[in-house]
């Protein structure tokens, strides 16, 4: 399934550069499994651990952000660990989750972890976790977890009706430390242009469609196999009885 992307602007190399995690240039290959503490706003320290980077490649340059996921124990530093990522994964099966918005809060919430073992006293305390974006994507994929697993370990489709926009503003809670400090200096803004639904009342079968703004048509075209129409975008922000969205494509804004 293609999805036709709108052409992309020039991005400020020192603004994408400025948000990637600053490694040591002494560092040496033996060095890359040992965590480091870095000195982040307002001189706060942390003990931080990058996992494997995607790389450097047209797709991670368009599609690439990366998550900080932090863990702060009793009477210790804390730890974060930055994880490269291309779609961005939201849980929508809380009660409290209705809307885009509120799955992206859920998401960079604090978590309260449950019999949590300090690895140096080996002794539980108490610990949470919280997970943020530490660099944005230029495009900005984010999926519904519509497919769930039941107590029979088979899987279900979450039929739930959620609200999202075409426009889309990234909070301040949901951006790591080193973003949120300059808050008003980074292009957190996004305006929708491509829904990937999935049709049909059960996870094991089904059917995809894509709705995407085309600017050679000046609006939203809907592909349905080898079936190509036009659609308002009141449609596009439809939720149908068995067609619910799974995939949305947002695309970065300049600063205004």
């Amino acid at each position: 399934l293609c999805v036709f992307i709108p052409p992309l602007s020039a991005v400020d190399e020192d603004e994408r550069a400025s948000a990637l995690p600053q490694v040591d240039s002494a560092m040496t290959e033996d060095d890359t499994d040992q965590d480091w503490e870095r000195v982040g706003p307002k001189n706060k320290s942390v003990i931080t651990r990058s996992s494997v980077d995607s790389g450097s490649s047209p797709m991670a340059s368009i599609f690439g952000g990366e998550m900080r996921c932090s863990i702060l124990q009793q009477a210790s530093k804390e730890s974060a660990t930055f994880q490269p990522f291309f779609t961005l994964q939201l849980d929508i099966q809380s009660e409290n989750v209705w809307t885009v918005r509120e799955a992206l809060d859920h998401l960079a919430s604090k978590e309260t972890l449950h019999g949590y073992t300090c690895d140096k006293t080996k002794v539980e305390v108490d610990a949470s976790r919280r997970t943020t974006l530490s660099r944005l994507p230029r495009v900005l994929i984010l999926q519904l977890k519509r497919f769930v697993f039941d107590k029979t370990g088979g899987s279900q489709k979450l039929h739930k009706e959620i609200e999202y926009t075409s426009e889309l503003e990234l909070s301040k809670d949901l951006l790591a430390p080193a973003l949120r400090s300059r808050y008003n200096q980074i292009r957190k803004r996004y305006h929708l242009f491509a829904v990937v639904f999935h049709h049909g009342k059960k996870a094991t079968g089904g059917h995809y469609t894509c709705d995407a703004f085309h600017s050679s048509v000046g609006g939203w075209v809907r592909a349905d196999d080898n079936i190509m129409r036009t659609v308002r975008e009141v449609q596009v922000l439809r939720h149908g009885a068995e067609r619910v969205p799974y995939l949305l494509f947002y695309q970065q804004q300049e600063l205004a």
